[in-house]
């Protein structure tokens, strides 16, 4: 019985010792926070860390929980570790987590001043040091950089892999003998719910690979979070009449296709952000109608310009 007794105290005061010497693991460094994938309802971001084992024996990690949280302290994600890890003494290991986010909510975190998310990265986890175990947890602060993210998504106009930059009709807004003004409508979606102001398209309109007019937007393109969808239009003067004519002559019912080349001018978070666009379609023409046109214009000049008797 005594010596049981001296048994069970060597064991307590051998655990007690045990856990004076466990030393807490730290988070050594964030080394990488990136987005993997940037869709309309979710984003998927990847977290690699180090955890350092400051003891002398081997740790081994059997849980570990890592949340994201936005600068309230709310939690905005979560991912947890998949597998048990071994950390070697005195040295650390590397750790990858995926985490996924809402799009919209994450969106309007985004710093107006520096194009950055900041977050707080923080962990709890288990560890056991000669089969002795213990809980700890970590916190460190950290900025994702979005500005070169933003200057290539925003101005893309694609979303999971769809075209958000919608035709809707183009169409001879006005036809004469040495001019003529085309216009094309379409509507420009906003699936990611960032705020962005489309500032202005100038593009050139080419017919079968010749240069036959310039325009831009009719006007600016204000969004915001809550607005999903917004109608734009385009208008281009034809100043090569010759071109144009040369591509609907012999068209009597029938679509002319066109290409547009320019620049999307965009403001966004602070930024100015200018990318090659180009998109094309067709506009339908009826020479026949235009001729029908000129000859009642005619007619009716000839009408008002007739001496009264």
């Amino acid at each position: 019985m005594k010596r049981l007794s001296i048994i069970i105290i060597i064991i307590i005061a051998i655990s007690l010792s045990a856990c004076k010497l466990f030393k807490q693991p730290t988070l050594e460094k964030v080394h990488d926070v990136k987005i993997t994938k940037f869709g309309v309802d979710e984003i998927d971001v990847n977290i690699s860390i180090s955890i350092h084992n400051p003891n002398c024996y081997q740790l081994k990690i059997d849980k570990l929980d890592v949340d994201l949280l936005n600068k309230d302290r709310a939690k905005i994600g979560s991912a947890t570790l998949q597998k048990r890890v071994v950390i070697p003494k005195r040295r650390s290991n590397a750790l990858d987590f995926n985490v996924t986010l809402q799009t919209r909510p994450t969106a309007k975190m985004i710093s107006m001043s520096d194009q950055t998310v900041y977050f707080y990265i923080s962990g709890r986890g288990h560890g056991k040091v000669l089969g002795f175990g213990k809980n700890f947890d970590f916190e460190a602060p950290y900025q994702l950089d979005l500005k070169e993210y933003l200057e290539s998504l925003i101005p893309r106009f694609q979303a999971d892999g769809q075209n958000i930059f919608k035709l809707k009709r183009s169409y001879i807004k006005e036809l004469g003998l040495s001019q003529a003004t085309m216009s094309v409508d379409f509507v420009l979606l906003n699936p990611f719910g960032l705020g962005f102001n489309l500032k202005g398209f100038p593009a050139e309109l080419w017919l079968n690979n010749t240069l036959v007019g310039r325009g831009n937007l009719a006007s600016q393109m204000r969004f915001d979070d809550t607005i999903h969808s917004k109608d734009g239009s385009m208008n281009f003067k034809v100043s090569n009449f010759k071109a144009l004519w040369s591509a609907i002559k012999g068209i009597v019912k029938g679509e002319i296709p066109y290409a547009v080349k320019g620049t999307v001018i965009i403001d966004a978070f602070g930024l100015e952000i200018r990318k090659p666009y180009e998109y094309s379609g067709s506009v339908p023409v009826s020479i026949s109608d235009y001729i029908l046109n000129k000859l009642q214009g005619a007619a009716k000049d000839k009408a008002l310009t007739k001496p009264i008797d």
